[in-house]
């Protein structure tokens, strides 16, 4: 070689060379890594841009599926309110038909009443005019006394009878 050997110097150039090569070694295996990376890097954007369009759909889904529930609740809640006023409706509905009820009852009971106090009365007026029909007749006969009849005799009243009888047996012949 160049004319001189040392052994140090060998040595040293030996351990030069041993870090070139672990030094390339490790910078191949840094490239490899790289490159490994990078290929990992674009197998992971084509996934993206693959999976992107359906994460923006189901992102899209998830939106519509929102806007439903939200419909639904809303049309559960009008359901509830209505539910409520119609229950409110039919309370008051419930209470008046109670109080027409109830006046019914209590006008059917006057005017059963007012029938009973009518027929009292009437009778009271009935009692009280034949009470006072016989008070006139009594006075009557105090101002005009009737006279009594005269006995007529049975024989007379028998003849007149016949007679008459003949009578109407020779219009009709």
């Amino acid at each position: 070689m160049l004319g001189y050997s040392s052994i140090p110097a060998m040595s040293a150039m030996l351990m030069v060379l041993k870090l070139y090569y672990v030094r390339e070694d490790n910078y191949l295996e840094a490239m490899l890594a790289l490159r490994q990376a990078q290929l990992g890097q674009r197998k992971l954007r084509k996934r993206v841009r693959k999976h992107r369009k359906a994460f923006s759909d189901a992102q899209a889904e998830i939106q519509n599926y929102h806007t439903a529930i939200q419909t639904c609740r809303n049309q559960v809640e009008n359901a509830f309110r209505e539910r409520n006023e119609a229950q409110a409706h039919m309370m008051q509905m419930t209470r008046e038909r109670d109080e027409a009820m109830r006046l019914t009852k209590n006008r059917e009971a006057a005017r059963v009443r007012a029938l009973l106090q009518a027929e009292v009365r009437e009778q009271e007026l009935i009692h009280r005019i034949v009470e006072l029909q016989l008070n006139a007749h009594r006075l009557n006969n105090v101002i005009n006394p009737i006279p009594h009849p005269v006995p007529v005799n049975q024989e007379e009243d028998s003849s007149e009878e016949d007679q008459d009888e003949g009578i109407v047996s020779n219009e009709e012949s």
